[in-house]
């Protein structure tokens, strides 16, 4: 059957719990970040669409979402390429489809895109990887996908993309020397090929990594407020909407890429410490749902969301800490924006689906 009647009591409720319980820290959170109060209401009619995504996607089957991956992969291609042509720039990046007071970006469905297709593709139980030629075809489905996005520009995306990639080659069985090959590589490309195709803000981002201070005005701005911020909230936080660096507009994109200094201005050591656990778990939990699938295909998925999902985390606290260049990178299921949220929540329902199905011939 491809599709079916879901019963409640074939879901993980833990994953559900986690989720729901980030959702509504988030949203608190969202309401003592935003510059426009209005623009919470934009985030509740996106939160009710993904979970309208995610609640509609499970009177699907597992075997549906699997034969739809190459037309979904297909289509977000077509759309990264028209994003380039008709999309509207903003922040720097050509990436957007703006309809009226909605906006939506390509990427999202892209990285799901590139998920569902690999996971099929390298549903090859017992065969390991251990030619250069199997890597050849999860190349070509994962190099448009990063060539594109690179256009707009978006590093950002670009990472997430290979990162996932990265993820769902890792649990299909990497060698071990390939595995060292492809760092050995990367340590040497970079330095010689990567850093001297930069763009020359692309390369001031990295240099302000080292050394904020060399830009305190300009690009090393923002960095130094959101540090100046998390810092400022000591063990227990200034209190819920107290936060003078973010409350006070020192703190560019409070609601974007710079939400987790808001929360870590009002909410001090202990709340940052909550917050993580729970991005935590939620990863773990999904490795865990995983693990429980017998089908390659279906663990090959879980892990590419999971993996995904924590990259971004990861990627968007070493920002705000100032450990990583700005990528413009938001934090999933607490940062302002739409398509992010949306995509977000259709994937963790997709999760809870194949998960669901796991043992159905």
């Amino acid at each position: 059957m491809v599709l079916r009647r879901p019963h409640l009591l074939a879901y993980d409720f833990g994953l559900i719990a986690l989720v729901l319980a980030l959702l509504v820290l988030g949203l608190f959170n969202l309401r003592s970040a935003l510059p426009d109060p209005g623009l919470l209401s934009r985030q509740l009619l996106a939160l009710a669409l993904g979970l309208g995504l995610a609640v509609g996607v499970q009177f699907l089957s597992r075997r549906l979402v699997f034969a739809l991956a190459y037309p979904l992969y297909a289509l977000s291609l077509l759309l990264l390429l028209l994003v380039l042509l008709f999309g509207r720039e903003i922040n720097g990046a050509k990436a957007w489809f703006v309809l009226g007071p909605l906006q939506f970006q390509p990427l999202e469905l892209a990285k799901l895109g590139l998920l569902l297709a690999l996971a099929r593709l390298l549903d090859l139980e017992g065969r390991p990887i251990g030619r250069v030629w199997d890597y050849l075809l999860p190349g070509l489905l994962t190099l448009p996908v990063v060539a594109l996005l690179l256009l707009q520009p978006d590093l950002g995306g670009s990472l997430v993309v290979l990162f996932g990639a990265f993820t769902v080659l890792l649990v299909r069985g990497l060698p071990w020397k390939h595995l060292l090959f492809g760092v050995l590589a990367l340590a040497l490309l970079v330095p010689t090929v990567v850093w001297p195709n930069l763009k020359p803000y692309q390369r001031e981002r990295v240099l302000i990594v080292l050394d904020p201070y060399r830009d305190p005005l300009g690009q090393g701005f923002q960095v130094i407020q959101s540090t100046i911020a998390i810092g400022s909230g000591g063990l227990l936080g200034k209190g819920y909407g107290q936060g003078t660096q973010t409350q006070l507009g020192f703190v560019p994109f409070r609601h974007t890429d710079f939400v987790f200094a808001v929360w870590a201005e009002e909410w001090g050591f202990v709340g940052v410490v909550a917050l993580l656990g729970l991005y935590a778990l939620l990863v773990l939990r999904i490795f865990a749902l995983a693990l429980e699938c017998p089908r390659l295909s279906d663990r090959l998925f879980l892990a590419g969301v999971g993996g995904m999902l924590g990259f971004q985390v990861l990627v968007n606290l070493g920002v705000a800490l100032g450990v990583m260049p700005v990528t413009g990178l938001t934090l999933p299921l607490f940062s302002y924006g739409g398509s992010s949220l949306m995509a977000t929540l259709l994937s963790l329902g997709l999760v809870l689906l194949v998960h669901r199905d796991r043992t159905e011939p």
